[in-house]
């Protein structure tokens, strides 16, 4: 975030560090599954009548587009639609 003063961001950073390593890696933890269903959502509003599978496979691919060639992904959607 670049609109926010450097002495609140230092006072957050001291807060963040100020945690335990547990108490950091389960904020982190909290923070991406908040991301997930916050993106899971936005598939589903753009598209409600997509299945659980389909929605997954949206999702693989809005996380993980830029790391598998395009046979690979193609693979992966397929194997993720056809999972029960």
């Amino acid at each position: 975030m670049k609109d926010t003063p450097k002495h609140i961001v230092e006072m957050q950073r001291n807060m963040i560090h100020s945690k335990s390593e547990e108490e950091r890696f389960l904020m982190g933890a909290d923070m991406i599954d908040s991301v997930y269903e916050m993106v899971k959502n936005q598939i589903i509003e753009e598209s409600p009548e997509l299945s659980e599978q389909e929605i997954r496979a949206k999702l693989f691919l809005r996380f993980y587009q830029n790391d598998f060639s395009e046979q690979e992904k193609e693979k992966i959607v397929e194997h993720i639609k056809n999972a029960q």
